[in-house]
């Protein structure tokens, strides 16, 4: 029966949203929450927090959804869903990161950052 009220044909988050080496989107805030967390010194949990936060933890979150972007490969969309942000939220962030690379030292960790971040990835099989 097609229009069986059984049927759920809303895609799943993972299969939809998340790149196949992923093994699960809490996979990959892994891999972003220790990335991000100790350099900022931000608890990991608050980068998933639904509240903005104190400056410096926003700011973490603002890199970490960028290095999604960038060293992961997400869309911005994709990196929405994973921060429970729009996508206009992380689009703001990666500009905002974006601005701070003229920086030499900030740029210089973020190129180090993206590096872990894409060690860490595991293999596309």
């Amino acid at each position: 029966m097609l229009c069986s009220i059984h049927a759920d044909f809303r895609p799943q988050w993972r299969q939809a949203y998340l790149p196949r080496q992923f093994r699960s989107d809490q996979h990959l805030r892994g891999i972003i929450e220790q990335v991000v967390a100790s350099p900022f010194h931000v608890i990991g949990g608050e980068l998933w927090a639904e509240t903005r936060g104190s400056p410096t933890t926003a700011f973490a979150r603002q890199v970490a959804m960028y290095l999604a972007h960038v060293a992961c490969g997400l869309t911005l969309t994709e990196v929405g869903h994973l921060f429970a942000r729009d996508r206009t939220t992380v689009a703001h962030a990666c500009s905002r990161v974006e601005d701070r690379r003229e920086e030499p030292p900030f740029d210089r960790a973020l190129e180090l950052l993206e590096g872990v971040v894409r060690l860490s990835m595991p293999r596309a099989i």
